[in-house]
């Protein structure tokens, strides 16, 4: 008697979700922006820390290779703005103002998929357009100093994201920007040092080609 032959079924794996890929998108979220505000005066000392919350919105390109059945790297880059600003005395008649108008950022980007979820971490450069200002008095005409341009510095942050469909992505993510220092004098030798940065917790949507 012949032994019956055993047939083994195959086991149906599915598939794991690929996100080596170019994708565009947009992002929408919150933005406190930080001044740090010393300002020297005849022998006197005045400091500041100020936060202003606002919105912050923008797009993003990106690219991303799978490295391995797990692992992603990727380069990113956005272009944003946001409303955040602030004015603060710092003496009996001087006044900081700054804002953080528009800002953008290159990254690269590292992370570890489990399927269609990628939890990743990101840093790179940061650039920003950052108005400082110090005013005297009450007027507008008696300001004293003023300072507007692109400042240049680093991001750091990190994010979740998820793969919906084969080409949607949705994710939500932490930025922190630091834009460095911006020192201004004027004419009597007053002295004010501001440090830029930028906290974001944002989130986006993207379409992956």
């Amino acid at each position: 008697m012949k032994d019956t032959p055993v047939v083994v079924e195959p086991v149906y794996a599915p598939p794991v979700y690929n996100w080596t890929g170019l994708y565009g998108g947009v992002f929408l979220g919150a933005a406190n922006q930080g001044w740090m505000v010393d300002f020297y005066r005849n022998n006197n000392h005045g400091h500041a820390d100020i936060g202003s919350t606002g919105i912050a919105y923008g797009a993003m390109l990106g690219y991303n290779v799978m490295v391995g059945p797990n692992f992603v790297l990727g380069v990113e880059g956005d272009l944003g703005s946001s409303n955040a600003s602030q004015a603060n005395n710092i003496f009996d008649n001087d006044t900081s103002y700054s804002t953080i108008s528009s800002f953008g950022s290159l990254r690269g980007r590292a992370g570890y998929a489990m399927d269609r979820l990628l939890i990743y971490a990101t840093a790179g450069f940061a650039f920003g357009k950052v108005t400082n200002d110090i005013q005297k008095g009450r007027n507008a005409g008696e300001q004293i100093v003023y300072d507007n341009q692109w400042q240049n510095g680093y991001v750091l942050g990190g994010g979740l994201e998820y793969a919906f469909t084969g080409n949607l992505l949705g994710r939500v993510e932490y930025l922190y920007s630091n834009y460095g220092m911006v020192s201004l004098r004027n004419q009597d030798g007053n002295l004010a040092e501001l440090t830029n940065d930028m906290h974001q917790v944002r989130v986006g949507l993207a379409y992956k080609f």
